[in-house]
């Protein structure tokens, strides 16, 4: 994504959009990611719309249509992807409860950002919302389904080693809650 017109035309505005209307086109654009349920380009077509927000959102107002072609600084990439592939690069570890660890180093801590983490997980089932006895035959009478899901995780700025996040998932019900906790540590 080279320039700013091309990060407008993505999330649906004209150049100079306001913050309000750049927080509400992402919003809706990603609530459409979700409500569709996750295919395989879900986490892709997820990372594409926030890094066109957080390039608009950073850009400074007398900037016409030239963008840096790196990644905007309040994007934490190396905490984002695949869980899979972000546990393999030792910014995410999966602790025995369940809880993903997000592991900043201090100028990170600092400075806060947006992470999105994609993985399987369960779901309320959407037919039978778990009714015990229903009959369903998309969960085999489970109550729960298995879905690919993306989530955004928005950590402050001073953010302290071990906050616990809670991000929002809606319209998705988990049987559970997945927890995030950030743990603090200093460059390598």
């Amino acid at each position: 994504m080279g320039n700013l017109d091309a990060c407008y035309a993505l999330l649906g505005l004209e150049p100079g959009a306001s913050p309000e209307e750049l927080r509400g086109a992402f919003h809706r654009l990603t609530k459409q990611l979700y409500e569709h349920g996750a295919g395989p380009d879900t986490a892709a077509r997820f990372r594409e719309l926030a890094e066109a927000y957080s390039r608009l959102e950073v850009a400074s107002p007398d900037q016409k249509s030239t963008a840096s072609q790196g990644p905007s600084p309040r994007w934490l990439w190396r905490l984002s992807g695949d869980l899979k592939y972000a546990l393999t690069g030792g910014g995410v570890r999966l602790l025995e409860d369940g809880t993903i660890e997000l592991r900043l180093q201090d100028d990170e801590a600092q400075t806060g950002g947006v992470a999105t983490l994609t993985f399987e997980t369960d779901i309320v089932c959407r037919r039978c919302g778990a009714t015990p006895g229903a009959g369903c035959e998309q969960c085999a009478n489970t109550g729960r389904e298995r879905e690919r899901v993306s989530f955004w995780i928005t950590l402050p700025a001073g953010v302290a080693d071990g906050t616990v996040l809670h991000p929002s998932i809606a319209p998705l019900k988990l049987p559970r809650p997945i927890d995030f906790v950030v743990r603090v540590s200093a460059a390598p």
